[in-house]
């Protein structure tokens, strides 16, 4: 969606107003930048299966946009909220665009919502990401998708989960065949001071267990191909956390992991903000998933 549909240059513009910041009136001003022309991309009909049962909480739930092919790979995206907030279908219209997007390329796409501190902590995220993949195991053929290619993508608090279930040698995500390859986009992978609310109430605030619960700790050579991102605009303390983890990788593997940077994009417009414009991050999430399950 280009020209005066979306003027892209504008968007960006206010963007870099609103800074390198991160709050809930960042995430209301970014959704109202995109709201408008994210609603009229030609995907945004496209049928969705509500709020499936994954495990026992509330907060057990998935919403399946299927894809338009059988037999089709599958997508798991992770919504962020800082560990105490955020939903699959919290607005009317994000995150479903993400749901929309990716099922109108080809994938089986799944969100997840997934439990939430102070009520549930630390491994809580752990146990939900093995559930929500243990779920798509046994349901992903009926609904066209094929179980044995997933990608999963993680965004902030989702990250976070994600990379808790692969590298923590006690959920074993990195032994999963099923699992062709992540994108932990603009995550929190190690504990540390200063340390958000959010991250503390759901690590808890005995320091001395921060090490052991966070991902980066536990990072191995033995892991699905990875695609780490920061947004141009995330706050420093939030860019800092995705350096930690690819320094990890480096040292694990022996070489760099794939970093990408997004340029004119904040901690959440990289998701909001599918398939318009130059659809800088899609086109490259799309391109990295793609390497993986073809």
């Amino acid at each position: 969606m280009t020209g005066a549909t979306f003027d892209e240059a504008t968007i960006e513009a206010e963007l870099r107003r609103i800074g390198a910041r991160f709050d809930p009136q960042v995430l209301a001003e970014t959704r109202q930048l995109y709201r408008s022309a994210a609603a009229a991309l030609p995907w945004a009909g496209r049928p969705v299966v509500e709020d499936l049962a994954y495990g026992p909480a509330t907060r057990n739930r998935i919403d399946v946009y299927p894809a338009d092919a059988a037999n089709a790979p599958v997508m798991l995206f992770l919504h962020g909220g800082g560990f105490v907030g955020g939903d699959k279908r919290g607005d009317p219209l994000f995150y479903g665009n993400v749901g929309r997007y990716f099922a109108a390329h080809g994938y089986l796409t799944i969100l997840a919502n997934y439990r939430l501190a102070p009520d549930s902590t630390w491994p809580s995220g752990n146990e939900d990401v093995a559930a929500i993949l243990s779920w798509i195991d046994r349901n992903a053929a009926e609904h066209g998708g094929d179980a044995r290619r997933i990608v999963i993508i993680g965004q902030s608090a989702g990250a976070a989960h994600v990379a808790g279930y692969l590298f923590d040698p006690r959920w074993k995500g990195y032994a999963n065949p099923s699992i062709r390859a992540a994108a932990l986009l603009s995550g929190f992978y190690r504990a540390k001071e200063p340390i958000y609310e959010g991250p503390r109430l759901y690590l808890g605030d005995d320091a001395a267990n921060w090490a052991d619960r966070s991902p980066a700790t536990h990072v191995g050579p033995d892991h699905p191909p990875l695609l780490l991102s920061i947004a141009e605009l995330d706050p420093a303390q939030i860019a800092d956390q995705t350096f930690d983890l690819a320094t990890a990788l480096n040292a694990a593997d022996g070489r760099p992991p794939e970093l990408c940077w997004f340029a004119g994009h904040n901690h959440v417009s990289t998701v909001h903000g599918l398939g318009l414009g130059r659809d800088s991050v899609g086109r490259k999430l799309r391109e990295f998933a793609a390497g993986h399950v073809s």
